[in-house]
């Protein structure tokens, strides 16, 4: 009798991971990704290596600057 409850058990637990463990995968993966276009992305200027919010960045030849001076912009 034991043995037939930890069977039936553990084909619950089968069918609950084969149907519903890929749409938790899917789930976490698009919050993930709203969570970094929400929140600010911190980038490296590539002239003096300071950090700075993506948002304020300058973007020359697609490289991060932290300003006109270090981008070499006039």
């Amino acid at each position: 009798m034991l043995l037939k409850i930890a069977l039936f058990a553990v084909i619950i637990f089968l069918i609950y991971i084969f149907f519903f463990k890929n749409s938790r995968k899917e789930e976490i993966k698009k919050n993930a990704s709203k969570r970094v276009l929400e929140g600010e992305t911190m980038v490296e200027c590539q002239a003096c290596s300071t950090f700075i919010s993506h948002k304020e960045a300058i973007i020359k030849d697609g490289l991060f600057f932290c300003s006109k001076e270090c981008a070499r912009l006039p």
